[in-house]
């Protein structure tokens, strides 16, 4: 995983400052390939109940991301239990790392 203990840490800790403690954070794509360079930061958040303001918490935590880690391309995806789940989710839950 090409992602510093440090900016796990951020990620997960900004999470919960947005989406509150019962959020779940996913790391998938590129990043998790130790051999690969750059790319972005792909991030699934996922939550346990059906969230209302998806998109706007979502572009809130991105922001903040880029203020606390720098200026760096995330892409934030946020699910919850309203989510028709796409091959992209499905993807990212059984293929990703959970932070």
């Amino acid at each position: 995983m090409r992602l510093p203990p440090n900016y796990q840490a951020t990620i997960t800790e900004t999470a919960t400052k947005i989406f509150g403690e019962q959020a779940s954070v996913w790391l998938f794509g590129s990043r998790l390939d130790d051999n690969a360079k750059g790319g972005d930061v792909d991030l699934l958040i996922k939550l346990e109940s059906p969230t209302a303001n998806k998109a706007v918490l979502g572009a809130r935590y991105n922001a903040l991301l880029q203020i606390k880690l720098g200026l760096q391309k995330f892409d934030v995806i946020v699910i919850d239990p309203s989510t028709a789940l796409e091959q992209v989710h499905q993807q990212a839950l059984s293929k990703g790392v959970r932070l």
